[in-house]
């Protein structure tokens, strides 16, 4: 698989760049220091890549080596001058964060893993709006409105796998998850009170035998929603690196 080969090449023009930044004038020893052990980790993560890498993405590859390139013909004074210390910085943090995504896009398995929670992630938040509906909370329902837009925003970019899209929806979370707290505690709470019962029946102006059901699935809805968040958001911060 060609792929792989050029996986190997860029961990080998990394690794050869180590001694170019050794040789720096215009970083300091500690700015050295940090930034080899960013490329250093690049070159072993592109390395091992390259020996796990089942998927053949040739474009990718080469775009991969293309900027390792790139960060090495720059790794010298003055094309760290001209370029600016802090956009050589930068692409040595893009190089890294590439070396860490790669593998989703050359290992199906990874994908699948990450588009698991992805999917448990969108069923959950799916659900917080269901269950601002049926809370019969005028508060709650307003606030699910205003957190759709961020909501829609965030499971858009992480389809795309963009950074912005992880840090929406884990701006998003805790509502939802106070919501489904909420309304797993009332229903269990309610259950279990035939005067809290009645008043539902009344206030919906139906029987207490369909005030028991729609509480039951309130509960049912709510412990769905809370599993599923957690869940996927767990998922999604285990392959937090597939986001960029």
């Amino acid at each position: 698989m060609r792929s792989s080969g050029i996986l190997l090449d860029t961990a080998e023009v990394l690794e050869s760049t180590l001694e170019r930044i050794d040789r720096l004038k215009t970083l300091s020893d500690r700015e050295k220091e940090a930034l080899k052990r960013k490329i250093a980790g690049a070159a072993e993560n592109f390395r091992k890549l390259s020996k796990r890498a089942v998927k053949d993405n040739e474009e990718l590859a080469e775009f991969f080596f293309k900027k390792a390139k790139e960060f090495k013909a720059m790794s010298n004074d003055r094309g760290i001058e001209r370029e600016g210390k802090k956009n050589y910085l930068r692409m040595a943090g893009r190089i890294y964060q590439y070396s860490l995504s790669a593998e989703y896009d050359f290992i199906p398995d990874k994908l699948k893993e990450l588009k698991k929670a992805y999917r448990k992630y969108i069923f959950g938040m799916t659900l917080f709006f269901v269950l601002s509906g049926l809370f019969l909370n005028q508060f709650i329902a307003i606030t699910a409105l205003i957190l759709a837009i961020p909501i829609i925003l965030s499971m858009l970019s992480l389809q795309r796998r963009g950074h912005l899209g992880l840090l929406l929806a884990y701006s998003a979370l805790p509502i939802p998850l106070v919501v489904g707290f909420m309304a797993m505690t009332y229903s269990l709470r309610t259950l279990r009170d035939p005067a809290e019962i009645a008043k539902i029946a009344g206030h919906l102006g139906k029987s207490t035998a369909f005030a028991r059901g729609y509480l039951t699935v309130l509960l049912l809805i709510s412990l769905v929603e809370l599993y599923l968040l957690l869940d996927g958001t767990v998922g999604l911060y285990r392959h937090r690196h597939a986001f960029l």
